[in-house]
């Protein structure tokens, strides 16, 4: 019996280390079906978590998806006085907010957080973030509980090879991100384009219990540690609201989480200022920047 619980041992040791083994020299390789690395990405969250870490103390922190990325320009901030970052990312759903929280904000040190709400984004499965994440945001604990909450094995695979690879691979340390249209603050700027208004067909918004709850402990770690926050839904064009056949009811729930701001400002036009149904171009960004500027940062920020 002890001799066949000690080779039960050992094989399950070989059996280990030969697989922890494999997933370090093929993860990268994409001959692994389960295991998706992909350093570096439109949305350079790369560039933009080890900028961060040097960045604080701001007076705004933003955090959301690709309409938080694609929106919140520092430079229109700048220009009035408030120094912001943004750690926007292609998306990024409520798991992948928390991760970034715990990392960054004792060294970005906001006065004031900015959540970008979606209704598209509050119901992913947050698979797609999640290995963005991994890929590319120097590890921590906290990545571990956030891709088992995906249920996803792809992410469990991914997990597995990306944390000890980013930990101790040079070439994640050394990797170089193409800084193309990347604005120094984590915003990223699209190539001029403008959207062909279509209808959309009716969509109803279910957000997944699990994302509300990872909003929940968002912001219930800003409340303990007194930050005050923010929770924003970027207009998308009219024609795609108009779609949603729930939206007082999505923007209902977000209400429940925190002070909740949405308005569809009548300076922005569909074709004029966005380049798909739900992201603002250049020139959207900087009405809705100057908007938030004038209507709702300033004013939270000055009663601080």
């Amino acid at each position: 019996m002890k001799t066949f619980v000690r080779h039960t041992i050992l094989f399950l040791l070989a059996a280990t280390l030969f697989t922890w083994l494999m997933l370090w020299l093929l993860g990268g390789t994409g001959l692994l079906r389960n295991v998706t690395y992909q350093l570096g990405h439109d949305d350079r969250l790369y560039t933009k978590v080890h900028e961060a870490d040097t960045a604080g103390p701001v007076d705004v922190l933003f955090l959301g998806s690709s309409h938080a990325y694609r929106t919140f320009d520092p430079r229109i901030f700048a220009q009035h006085g408030l120094r912001t970052f943004n750690l926007g990312s292609s998306n990024q759903t409520p798991m992948q907010t928390e991760v970034l929280l715990h990392r960054l904000l004792d060294s970005l040190n906001p006065r004031l957080v900015v959540f970008e709400v979606h209704p598209d984004i509050i119901q992913h499965d947050g698979v797609e973030a999640a290995i963005y994440q991994l890929s590319n945001v120097p590890p921590s604990w906290d990545m571990i509980p956030m891709a088992l909450r995906t249920r996803n094995m792809r992410v469990v695979a991914t997990a597995a090879y990306a944390l000890p690879h980013n930990l101790l691979s040079p070439v994640y340390k050394h990797f170089k991100e193409p800084k193309d249209q990347y604005v120094a603050g984590g915003f990223v700027e699209h190539e001029p384009a403008h959207f062909s208004p279509t209808p959309q067909p009716p969509t109803e918004i279910n957000p997944l219990p699990e994302q509300l709850s990872a909003l929940h402990r968002c912001t219930r770690y800003l409340a303990n540690r007194q930050v005050p926050y923010i929770l924003l839904e970027v207009p998308d064009t009219k024609c795609l609201l108009s779609s949603y056949t729930n939206l007082t009811v999505f923007q209902k729930e977000m209400s429940n989480y925190g002070k909740f701001y949405f308005k569809i400002l009548p300076t922005l036009d569909d074709s004029l200022h966005y380049y798909d149904e739900s992201h603002l171009n250049q020139t959207g960004a900087e009405l809705y920047c100057e908007y938030l500027c004038d209507s709702i940062i300033i004013p939270i920020i000055s009663a601080l």
